[in-house]
């Protein structure tokens, strides 16, 4: 994956995160939580593939 298909796939989430973050702010910290460990999972995989 390449970086501007992950900054394309992080700015999307960015935008879906901060609308559910307006209509129901105590959510966000279990789907913040997510967001992180699957990008680390993507970065590492990322990574083994170069």
């Amino acid at each position: 994956m390449n970086s501007n298909t992950r900054r394309e796939i992080m700015g999307i989430v960015a935008i879906i995160v901060g609308i559910i973050f307006i209509v129901d702010p105590p959510i966000v910290a279990y789907l913040l939580g997510a967001i992180l460990i699957i990008y680390g999972i993507m970065e590492l995989l990322n990574r083994g593939m170069e």
